[in-house]
């Protein structure tokens, strides 16, 4: 941890090194860190970076004036880097002037001519020579002889303790700022949390009736305003267009706006490295408030500055004109004609553009929560757009009631309303039917809500659901239940881990209530924090470190996703049966609310896998009890419909014994006569309408198989007899059509064996063998009556995909273990393909069998020969690959990623 001190001394050791080592020893008592070179500098270091270093993490500097000192090139660089830092300066004068007898001392050898060349330079006294900003400030008197010591020292301390908080956070904040700047402004080395929010409301502190302290230095301003658009996803305030004739203007304006803690984007700042200019600058337009257009001969006659106004005019952002050098009413664009203008022209004295500066600083902050609103819908909009109209991205709950109400007023507005891609947004948000589950919670302290905003935003960007506290409680609302209703409606509780988080008794509550549902945990730790402090819910699991990889995000959230996908379809159910079982719960164990059919057939399966496997998240007992509840609901059902099936069955049948009682009965009194009827086509027809009849009873019963069975029986009777009896032919064949067509009847084997879920499944090309891939590590084969013909073993982790070749002699699978696997019918492993950095997700045949495609989660296709030989490594996705194909001429390869 860096060393901070409350002072720093400089002095002439000449005048003055018994008075600063007194000092110093005084201070200390008084309970001050003072910076002295005699305790301070290490042997064999360089001396002049150790100053500098003491200088840079001290709160005070502590000039004492004596000629010495004033007259040093030494003391020199001290007052100048101190000046420069902006350090709250302290002269204390110790001696004004020395005597010839003192100089003589110092001398020995000195002559009376030296002496009065000496004094002639000033070099004997503490004035003449003195740097302009000490000799301006009120300085601490310490005379020897002259002024009491202890008096002195009690103003000076009491100096020292004034403003005590204000003066901490400016060297606080400066030495992190330096660090910032000597690690070339990475993002890793900004503000976050609440470091950052105490940075921000620092920097908007302002002394009315004295002077400050010290002020902050350009370094604080861009320091502390980059970590506020970090946090903000790197949307801006303002973006400033200009041309690069005014770019000395540009800059000024730009410190302005910082010191007022106001965002800024500019081409000079805010282009990374390789990227598109004309797409970086378009994104700075889209992600900032206003555009600050700087109007001069040179912008207006620029196609750059045309296209930023263009751009920014399209989607109705504020637009506010600096005149800096004078330009002709004609040059000026049309759109900006109409505008009323800041005037910087007639700027004379430093107090003129500070007029305009708060000319500017006022439009700025009229209505800046609407235009802020329309430029975070408008960002979530457009990327929406991008992504396909991605649903994840929709608006939902506070957050779409919020853009109602803001869309309410914006279509009021004449200046800067809405743009259709915002309304279609809002509208298409207010469309989306209601979720029944979401995919994550997440849980932290305000202080980490830097870190929480990116997560949740780029969770969405990767089709996730959110349950986001910013996002999802209306202001007014009943904070703790919405909190639990979120906790319960969703699959994963990420939570972020920091000092402060962990010591939240709100967090607290959040852990506790999603331990109590058996919910997933997956925690990110953001800041360090002290193993013994955790909540044994925490401690439970493997943290994903969001510091390492040198805290790059994108890096450490691919960790994040990995976590959140393992296991997602027993987590999903998880929710569901919980959500389902709290349901049933508190409407007092409503029959109604149990599960039925298919719903409670996979609920079942699933309970059964969860104990059996000893899944995580393990089943709670309320599920348990539910999922029991509605198999014993079940197995009463079937035993009413059983008895009731039996009842009309028997009914059925009593019909079928009277018609063929009559029909006996009237053979008797008929002798020959009869026997002759009973070849005729009217004994047919009855004998095939009691079967039809028959059959027609068992659908109402609903014993479809049954009457299945009855209705070929009478269709084979018909054919038997050779009758052509089209009404009866027309009977059978709507009862038929009515069994086969409309119910749907068809057989199903069902294929068990895999002991987790099964991922991948795929027929052989002659469609005998079935070929399924599972989490549980192997690939199975079955013939089509269900047999299980072969495992195959020695995937080390999940098989992803399976697939035959197309002459169905081999086999190829895909696995987390970054492998593909070549197998033969007979399950033998022939070749194992290595060379993917992570997961394996697809794997394809081309149409010739010769040449093999895998797509990974390293963000690359590889092409492989059957003899497991690498050819070709396909990059340039940005995200993972997770399905490829080749077209049927073998030709061409396509490729389907996250990106």
């Amino acid at each position: 941890m860096t060393t901070l001190f409350n002072a720093f001394i400089s002095y002439g050791r000449a005048d003055s090194k018994a008075f600063a080592q007194n000092l110093q020893a005084r201070l200390t008592e008084q309970g001050f860190n003072v910076w002295f070179d005699f305790n301070d500098i290490p042997l064999a270091v360089d001396f002049q970076n150790q100053i500098d270093d003491g200088i840079e993490k001290a709160s005070h500097f502590l000039f004492i004036i004596a000629p010495h000192s004033v007259n040093s090139p030494y003391c020199l660089k001290e007052i100048e880097l101190a000046i420069k830092l902006n350090k709250r300066i302290i002269p204390i004068l110790h001696v004004m002037e020395i005597s010839q007898e003192t100089w003589q001392q110092r001398n020995p050898n000195g002559t009376e001519s030296e002496w009065q060349t000496y004094k002639e330079k000033g070099l004997h006294e503490s004035y003449q020579n003195m740097h302009p900003t000490i000799r301006k400030l009120n300085w601490v008197y310490f005379q020897e002889g002259i002024n009491d010591f202890d008096a002195s020292l009690a103003d000076l301390v009491k100096l020292l303790r004034s403003h005590t908080d204000y003066v901490e956070k400016h060297t606080r904040f400066l030495v992190k700022a330096l660090e910032w700047e000597r690690n070339q402004k990475q993002h890793s080395w900004l503000l976050i949390g609440e470091e950052r929010q105490q940075a921000e409301a620092w920097l908007k502190v302002r002394f009315k009736d004295e002077q400050p302290p010290c002020l902050p230095t350009d370094l604080h301003c861009e320091y502390i305003t980059e970590s506020i658009k970090n946090a903000n996803n790197l949307m801006t305030q303002v973006i400033i267009a200009y041309s690069d004739a005014d770019k000395a203007t540009m800059e000024k304006i730009r410190r302005s706006l910082r010191r007022e803690s106001i965002t800024v984007w500019t081409n000079t700042t805010d282009i990374k490295t390789g990227e598109a200019f004309e797409e970086a600058i378009k994104r700075g337009i889209e992600q900032a408030d206003n555009l600050v257009y700087l109007i001069s001969p040179d912008a207006v006659n620029s196609t750059y500055c045309q296209q930023e106004l263009d751009l920014a005019v399209s989607l109705h952002k504020r637009i506010i004109p600096v005149l800096v050098r004078e330009t002709s009413v004609e040059q000026i664009p049309p759109v900006l004609q109409g505008l009323q203008y800041i005037d910087l022209t007639d700027n004379v004295q430093e107090d003129d553009y500070l007029l305009d500066e708060s000319q500017l600083l006022r439009i700025l902050h009229q209505d800046e929560a609407y235009y802020r609103e329309h430029k975070i819908l408008l960002t979530k909009a457009l990327k929406w757009q991008e992504q396909y109209q991605n649903p994840s991205i929709l608006l939902r709950g506070y957050n779409l009631r919020s853009a109602e109400a803001w869309l309410k007023v914006a279509k009021k507005r004449t200046q800067h309303p809405p743009i259709a891609l915002q309304e279609e947004y809002i509208t298409e948000s207010q469309r989306q039917p209601p979720l029944e589950s979401l995919d994550v919670f997440i849980s932290y302290s305000r202080a980490d809500s830097d870190l929480a905003r990116k997560l949740n935003n780029a969770l969405q960007m990767q089709g996730k659901t959110t349950w986001f506290d910013q996002e999802s409680i209306a202001s007014g609302s009943d904070f703790k239940q919405e909190i639990q209703l979120g906790i319960k409606a969703c699959d994963n509780f990420l939570f972020i881990l920091s000092p402060r988080s962990v010591n939240s008794p709100y967090c607290k509550d959040e852990v506790e209530y999603a331990a109590s549902l058996n919910k997933r945990f997956v925690t990110v730790l953001h800041q360090p924090v002290n193993s013994a402090e955790l909540h044994p819910e925490l401690a439970k699991t493997q943290w994903i470190d969001f510091n390492q990889n040198q805290r790059e995000f994108n890096a450490n959230f691919n960790q994040l996703v990995r976590a959140l996908e393992t296991d997602r379809e027993h987590v999903h159910l998880h929710s569901k049966w919980s959500h389902r079982a709290l349901e049933w719960q508190q409407q007092d164990k409503s029959e109604d609310l149990l599960l039925r059919g298919n719903e409670l057939a996979i609920a079942q399966d699933w309970l059964q896998e969860t104990n059996k496997t000893k899944k995580k998240p393990s089943a709670t007992e309320l599920q348990n009890a539910f999922i029991q509840a509605s198999l014993a609901a079940q197995e009463a059902h079937l035993r009413q419909e059983e008895i009731r099936r039996k009842r009309e069955l028997k009914q059925a049948r009593r019909i079928i014994v009277v018609s063929v009682t009559a029909l006996i009965g009237f053979m008797g009194l008929a002798g020959f006569a009869v026997v002759q009827w009973w070849k005729s086509e009217e004994r047919m027809a009855g004998q095939l309408d009691a079967l039809i009849r028959f059959s027609q009873i068992l659908v109402k019963s609903n014993l479809k198989f049954d009457a299945l069975i009855e209705g070929i029986r009478a269709g084979a009777l018909l054919k038997e007899s050779n009758s052509e009896n089209s009404e009866s032919k027309k009977r059978i064949s709507q009862t038929l059509q009515t069994l086969i067509y409309e119910d749907r009847f068809r057989e199903r084997n069902r294929l068990t064996g895999h002991e987790n879920l099964v991922w991948s499944v795929v027929f052989s090309p002659d469609g005998k063998t079935i070929a399924s891939a599972s989490e549980d590590g192997t690939v199975r084969l079955w013939n089509r009556d269900g047999e299980l013909l072969h495992t195959l073993s020695g995937h080390e982790e999940t098989v992803r995909s399976v697939v035959f070749s197309p002459d169905g002699n081999t086999i190829a699978s895909a696995s987390d273990d970054k492998t593909v696997r070549l197998w033969n019918r007979e399950g033998e492993l022939l070749h194992t393909l290595s060379g993917h950095e992570d997961w394996v997700i697809s794997v394809v045949f081309s149409p010739d069998g010769n040449t093999i495609a895998s797509a990974s989660w390293d963000k690359t296709v590889r092409l492989w020969n059957r003899d497991g030989k690498l050819l070709h490594t396909l990059a340039g996705h940005q995200e993972t690959v997770y399905s490829v194909v080749f077209s049927p001429d073998g030709k061409t390869i396509a490729s389907a990623s996250g990106d």
